[in-house]
């Protein structure tokens, strides 16, 4: 009999101590990663995971990613990640997910788009041979509105510094996406985290961050009520931009 193809794939995750903040709030960077994990998973499953790709000397690399929350899961609590494959464009491929908490109400979900990558030369190929194979999962369906290309910030006021370390670094050799999460929310002044917490994380991925590179996070004010700030982290060496973010929070009642 053939294996039946999973047009989605849920994964379950327990929250540890060291995974939540002073609000006993899971950080946002470990529900990414939770939801990363799940994406190769389902991309295993598919025959368009890591061991696949790497048959042809291709990667997957995160392009696109916008996450909404609505409620954090605790220290403790059991959740569920679902993920989907939401189309296939030209250069993206689109990945849907969501998240349900210890209660089964669903607390958050993102959108994110995905670039197959040469090993050798890191310029993208085309998306459409990879998914051959799985024509039929998408036949008819129309492809997903994928996350938004973000600005730069024009007037920035605040600033960090950061080296990447040899902890940040994966399996493809560069800084893991996780991580810029956790630089550009660690930048912000401590009370943020104290008072409000982040409803709407959006990044744009524009080049790679290598071992020992200085980092330099620049961050504009947008408004008050909600706070939203845009984010820029740029190599010092070279100035080279690496990606694009914008945060938006809602305080804490």
């Amino acid at each position: 009999m053939k294996p039946i193809t999973k047009t989605s794939w849920e994964d379950d995750y327990s929250i540890f101590f060291h995974e939540v903040d002073t609000k006993n709030e899971v950080f946002l960077h470990v529900l990414w990663g939770f939801m990363q994990e799940t994406a190769w998973h389902h991309a295993e499953h598919l025959r368009l995971g890591y061991s696949h790709l790497m048959e042809s000397q291709s990667i997957w690399v995160l392009s696109r990613l916008s996450i909404q929350m609505e409620e954090y899961p605790r220290w403790g609590d059991q959740i569920r990640v679902r993920t989907w494959l939401a189309g296939v464009g030209r250069l993206f491929a689109l990945r849907h997910f969501s998240i349900t908490g210890s209660k089964h109400n669903v607390i958050g979900g993102a959108k994110s788009a995905w670039l197959v990558l040469d090993v050798k030369n890191r310029r993208p190929q085309k998306i459409e041979p990879v998914f051959r194979h799985l024509r039929h999962l998408s036949d008819g369906r129309p492809v997903d509105e994928e996350p938004k290309k973000l600005p730069a910030p024009a007037h920035p006021q605040m600033e960090a510094s950061y080296t990447v370390r040899t902890s940040d670094i994966d399996l493809h050799h560069h800084a893991n996406t996780t991580r810029y999460i956790e630089w550009i929310l660690d930048s912000l002044p401590f009370g943020m985290n104290q008072t409000c917490y982040v409803h709407t994380f959006e990044i744009n991925f524009l080049a790679e961050a290598s071992h020992g590179d200085i980092l330099s996070i620049l961050t504009e004010t947008l408004g008050e009520s909600p706070p939203a700030f845009l984010h820029q982290v740029i190599r010092k060496d070279d100035g080279r931009e690496l990606c694009r973010a914008r945060t938006e929070w809602n305080r804490i009642p």
